[in-house]
């Protein structure tokens, strides 16, 4: 193989190995910023959920009581 030729396909083969990486780091930054949306969404529905708990227990026991006022 003729050494101008081995060169050119060293060079092809380091560019495509390059745009490559380029390529895998740009989608590891957008995995990670998608990680942190979600993260984020997460820990919110995480504080509603108490607050949703609370509001059942306390209409449970509203309920309680009126179910007492009921005559039987």
């Amino acid at each position: 193989m003729d050494t101008g030729l081995a060169s050119i396909g060293v060079a092809v083969i380091t560019g495509f190995f390059g745009l490559l990486t380029v390529l895998i780091q740009k989608l590891k930054k957008e995995n990670s910023k998608d990680h942190e949306i979600v993260m984020g969404m997460l820990k919110m529905v995480y504080k509603k959920q108490g607050s949703v708990e609370y509001k059942i227990d306390k209409v449970s026991d509203q309920l309680g009581e009126h179910i007492k006022n009921h005559p039987r």
